[in-house]
């Protein structure tokens, strides 16, 4: 939701009746043509997440006796994160309106130690989306105007794990050649590095209604956006495995993947109740069922990886208020948003994305330096329920245990009119 940190004051309630920066190129195009002139907006978030897992019961695969996962719990998994936009609005003519929006709509990181229960799953996991969105309006009536744009998307991911060579081992040879060997389980960690990139293109549209001075409508939509995803697989392999490799697994080469990232809709209302106050509200559905798994499949003889995810499709619902002291001058904001995790159950939440159901609480300031330059500061926090985890690996290790977790986000934003 990160595109707008003068909407991020209302919990983004007002997104897509948003008039007064350049993220209704992302939100809501229609509602371009209700710039005058010209319009440039920067902004940029410093989101500071933090996830800390505590075990409960995370072991070996019951086939081989389910002894304790060594390690510890992972540390505070996630980073500091920066995260950028930029729009720019032109209206051409009284009917007539064209913009650009460059920002990033889909992004995650996370990084645990390397010894931790968890690393048959999860190390580190990096993904990132850079979205150019240009974007044209029309004014059908003076109330009602359309927009339409189009995407064009560059996704990045990185993702690495652990291997367990001992438990390869028991599983596919005889005992007392792996014991021979040493390749017991824990006690033969390899490693994988997936890297990979991909483009695709997407579409957006939206209505902008506004029947008179006080009250607008909104309603957009934003097209699913589908990734082919190509890079390489590069493993290590500890000395005492490296007779596990002869078939022609375990060695780099040349992987793939494919990701569909959703489409959604929002529907947001605007209505200024006096000169000083105003309220806003919205409601945004994704389609976050088309993530069912995520399936790596490999130039050599190595298995398919698949992770089963089975997401499911969530609403997000928001509410904001306004107070203007200052008419014209100075605008405060705060706002409270439901954000509801597409992830079913703990049998699917995977620890590279330990997401749960969030509770947003925000506020922000506007302040017009000149006539023609706003300043936007706001902040947010993300309180976010204790997220339960028990999932198997490819080698049968389960992890056990709850993620406990809350997201700050920091952002400052540029809206210069000439």
């Amino acid at each position: 939701m990160e595109h707008s940190v003068k909407e991020l004051g209302h919990a983004f309630s007002g997104a897509p009746t948003n008039l007064e920066d350049g993220s209704m190129v992302f939100f809501n195009p229609g509602a371009m043509n209700h710039v005058s002139g010209k319009l440039l907006s920067f902004s940029g978030y410093v989101a500071i997440p933090s996830a800390r897992f505590q075990d409960s019961a995370s072991q070996l695969s019951p086939l081989l006796g389910g002894a304790p996962l060594q390690g510890g719990n992972g540390g505070d998994s996630p980073g500091t994160v920066l995260i950028p936009n930029f729009y720019y609005v032109q209206r051409l003519s009284e009917r007539i309106a064209v913009g650009l929006g460059v920002n990033i709509p889909f992004g995650m990181q996370s990084s645990y130690h390397s010894d931790w229960k968890g690393r048959y799953q999860a190390l580190d996991s990096e993904f990132v989306t850079v979205n150019f969105n240009p974007a044209a309006s029309f004014k059908l009536t003076e109330t009602l105007s359309v927009g339409a744009g189009f995407d064009v998307q560059y996704l990045k991911s990185k993702l690495t794990n652990a291997i367990d060579f001992g438990t390869i081992c028991l599983q596919a040879t005889n005992p007392a050649v792996c014991a021979g060997q040493g390749l017991l389980p824990q006690m033969a960690d390899g490693h994988v590095s997936l890297k990979g990139d991909s483009v695709g293109v997407g579409y957006n549209i939206g209505v902008f209604y506004a029947p008179n001075i006080k009250t607008r409508l909104g309603v957009s939509y934003r097209s699913k956006v589908h990734h082919n995803v190509r890079g390489d697989a590069n493993f290590t392999v500890p000395d005492n495995a490296v007779l596990l490799t002869q078939n022609n697994v375990f060695v780099d080469n040349r992987a793939k993947t494919s990701v569909t990232l959703p489409d959604n809709v929002m529907f947001g209302v605007y209505r200024q109740l006096n000169s000083y106050w105003a309220v806003t509200a919205d409601a945004m559905w994704t389609r976050w069922s088309h993530i069912q798994e995520l399936r790596t499949q490999f130039s050599s003889a190595q298995p398919d990886d698949a992770q089963v995810l089975k997401w499911k499709d969530t609403w997000r619902l928001g509410f904001g208020v306004s107070y203007s002291p200052i008419i014209n001058k100075m605008t405060l904001r705060t706002g409270f948003a439901y954000d509801e995790s597409p992830v079913p159950e703990s049998t699917y939440r995977s620890p590279r994305i330990p997401d749960n159901d969030r509770y947003w609480l925000t506020a922000g300031i506007s302040y017009a330096v000149f006539k023609n330059i706003n300043l936007h500061a706001a902040y947010a926090h993300l309180f976010i329920s204790d997220a339960a985890v028990n999932r198997t690996g490819t080698t049968g290790d389960q992890l056990v245990g709850k993620f406990s977790e809350h997201i700050n986000i920091v952002g400052l934003q540029l809206d210069w009119r000439f």
